[in-house]
């Protein structure tokens, strides 16, 4: 288990061969289709399939986010058999699950040391830096030292602060899918 320490910043395309200079290679080109599982009652997903490339990653978050600084905690396993994506999907409707919300991303994927940097195209809402770095160590304040490495790559960049986004995906996308922007209208 580890917790998950990120930003993610609005930029556009053009950063690209800022971040391939930066990391010394050429990022890696991904396409990610994530689906978002939750009960009819949640407020909040429970867990994510995702298809990345060729592989399906499975992953439940207790997300803890302050301004645009996200401490979460994940768990999260991969399977390559990409063929048994329907299956894993049909088996969270027959455990009582409903999509909560989709996001549908690619762009290109680095690692700097121990910085994963990702740019990716957010299918509605345009581009971003996403930034993480893995750590053992739970809570803000304890990873004051990650954060001031991402900021900094950030910064390297070529992005401020005034760039990063305060708001989750699901939170950005909620206008896009019929469930969430049902609930709002409602609320």
């Amino acid at each position: 288990m580890g917790y998950e320490i990120e930003i993610k910043a609005h930029c556009d395309a053009t950063i690209k061969e800022r971040i391939d200079s930066y990391c010394g290679s050429e990022g890696q080109y991904v396409v990610k289709e994530d689906t978002y599982y939750a009960f009819s009652q949640d407020t909040l997903p429970r867990f994510r399939i995702r298809r990345e490339n060729d592989g399906i990653l499975v992953s439940a978050k207790v997300n803890n986010r302050q301004g645009g600084l996200e401490c979460n905690r994940e768990l999260e396993f991969f399977h390559e058999n990409v063929s048994d994506l329907d299956v894993m999907k049909e088996m969270a409707k027959m455990l009582g699950y409903e999509v909560f919300i989709h996001k549908y991303k690619k762009g290109w994927s680095w690692h700097a040391n121990d910085v994963h940097i990702e740019l990716l195209d957010v299918k509605h809402l345009g581009w971003f830096l996403e930034m993480e770095i893995i750590s053992l160590t739970d809570g803000f304040e304890s990873n004051r030292e990650n954060y001031e490495k991402l900021f900094k790559v950030l910064h390297d960049l070529g992005l401020d602060d005034k760039s990063v986004e305060t708001r989750s995906y699901q939170e950005l996308l909620r206008p896009f899918e019929p469930r969430q922007a049902a609930a709002s209208q409602t609320q």
